[in-house]
């Protein structure tokens, strides 16, 4: 498959390839990224100051490159973070269509090829495009998981608390005018899997190439293994610890929402932007209170009735702050 002919000369692509303290699996995942059959293409290896051997093992594998692909190579003088290393990195590429990729994935040598075909689609034009991903085991064996629910968007008709819009960010590729027009991440992010795809949507729509392109590892230090095993999780400190990780982001998310909406400026429909907002007041109680003592903490929970919180989502703030059994 070769769709090189199909593109204009001017058409770049670029590999956001983000990487921390993954040398038991980077190798190969830098490996798939320089297989890619694509070709204008740029790939930027930015590594977030990894303490282990990560960013040698990149110098190692670009060092021995013969390919066609231009190679941009950068290493944060200090830790910026999952969202600040992904800014850095599109800040450093120049293409019109951003490919994401993680220092513990594989993407398969064609998935560039295909994600652009599907973008390049005139008849139905959007400005993201994921595809479905396989799951490998911490040593890179298949599971048999193959993830199809890659993407999900918001039913505005429900509460604000419940609103969904994303799409799997390890699988993930967009227009750069997503970038430009909307503005970096917020620092805050720990998975920017919802803010994009927003952006996304209310542009113009998400694609989804209906094939595993990724081989998305789920080991112990994922975010996404951490967070799907949270229940189960004994410490009860690092449960907690973990929650209030993931209320910060829901805040950011939040936030980037409204910005997002504003800056698209969908007038016509007021009544959203006020739902966005009181979503902001919702997750910025929700976050106080994992700071906050356990009087503190009644009184956050009646201010979270007071701004529509609902009474099932009530009931759980109580539970876990106010009673604090967790």
């Amino acid at each position: 498959m070769n769709i090189g002919s199909d593109m204009k000369e001017n058409d770049l692509v670029s590999i956001v390839f983000i990487s921390y303290n993954q040398e038991s699996f980077i190798r190969e995942s830098v490996s798939s990224a320089l297989s890619q059959t694509y070709s204008p293409l740029e790939i930027i290896f930015s590594d977030d100051c990894s303490k282990d051997r990560t960013y040698e093992i990149i110098c190692e594998e670009v060092s021995s490159y013969q390919g066609r692909h231009k190679i941009i190579l950068n290493r944060n003088k200090n830790n910026l973070g999952v969202a600040d290393n992904l800014n850095k990195a599109i800040e450093l590429s120049r293409g019109k269509f951003i490919v994401q990729q993680e220092g513990d994935d594989i993407s398969v040598p064609w998935r560039v090829e295909k994600l652009v075909r599907r973008w390049l689609d005139q008849k139905n034009h959007v400005d993201l495009v994921c595809s479905y991903f396989e799951e490998i085991d911490v040593n890179g064996i298949l599971t048999g998981y193959i993830k199809r629910e890659v993407a999900f968007f918001p039913d505005t008709s429900k509460h604000v608390l419940e609103w969904r819009c994303g799409a799997t960010g390890a699988c993930t590729a967009f227009s750069r005018r997503l970038h430009e027009k909307y503005g970096a991440l917020d620092n805050r992010l720990v998975a920017p899997d919802w803010v994009y795809p927003f952006r996304a949507w209310l542009e113009s729509d998400i694609a989804v190439v209906e094939e595993p392109l990724v081989k998305h590892r789920t080991h112990i230090r994922s975010v996404s293994f951490m967070h799907r095993t949270l229940e189960s999780n004994r410490n009860s400190l690092s449960r907690r610890l973990l929650r209030e990780t993931a209320a910060k982001n829901s805040l950011a998310i939040a936030e980037e929402w409204l910005r997002a909406w504003e800056i698209n400026d969908k007038m016509d429909k007021p009544h959203i932007s006020s739902k966005l907002q009181n979503l902001i007041k919702l997750r910025k109680i929700q976050f106080k209170a994992f700071e906050s003592k356990r009087v503190e903490s009644f009184k956050l929970l009646l201010q979270f009735i007071l701004c529509g919180g609902g009474l099932v989502n009530a009931a759980k703030f109580a539970i876990r702050h106010v009673i604090r059994y967790d």
